[in-house]
């Protein structure tokens, strides 16, 4: 698959998929309600047959057992996927995205591998991550986005991240990636 940056929605990616954990756990909530719900019911219904099997029953007894059967929790249903609002800053943090390019000074062509060990050095800060051939969209912990794009006939890779992470990506580069590939003149411009 040749995807390309400029073909993807990352937003649109990630607020789909923060769409279907909502949903997910509004699913496990209305579950969990219900079942809590049922139990309820359960333990009222047998203090109310111990009670009246007991001799004793009093006016207040009587007056608990008629407010009970009265009470019924509504629980909402789920409301349907298009119906959940997921807000941009809860899919990719709001800071200025910023452009790296990474290419080799001395030669019209990359190192072979250099993508895949680009994408080794960057995998810590990945918290989630998807991966096309010339394309790998993530983003951290903190939703900054992490976007690598190589492509076949440039010899240059593109990384899109959001500023907050320039410095600390910069020093990945320079330290784990360019050192590994110390005879070349790679560079990176901002």
């Amino acid at each position: 698959m040749n995807e390309n940056c400029s073909t993807i929605d990352y937003i649109g990616y990630f607020k789909t998929l923060e769409v279907e954990r909502k949903y997910e756990y509004l699913q496990r909530e209305r579950v969990r309600r219900i079942k809590q719900q049922q139990l309820w019911f359960q333990m009222d219904n047998k203090e109310n047959i111990q009670n009246e099997n007991s001799s004793q029953m009093n006016p207040i007894s009587l007056l608990q057992k008629e407010f009970q059967q009265n009470i019924s929790i509504a629980i909402p249903d789920l409301p349907a996927m298009g119906q959940i609002q997921i807000l941009d800053s809860q899919v990719i943090n709001q800071d200025p995205i910023r452009v790296i390019k990474i290419f080799n000074e001395n030669s019209n062509t990359l190192p072979n591998g250099l993508y895949e060990r680009l994408l080794i050095c960057l995998h810590p800060l990945f918290h989630e991550r998807l991966d096309y051939y010339n394309v790998t969209l993530g983003r951290t912990i903190d939703k900054n986005l992490i976007k690598t794009e190589r492509f076949d006939k440039e010899n240059q890779i593109y990384l899109t991240i959001s500023n907050g992470l320039l410095e600390r990506i910069k020093n990945i580069l320079i330290q784990n990636l360019f050192s590994y590939y110390s005879t070349k003149q790679l560079r990176i411009e901002t």
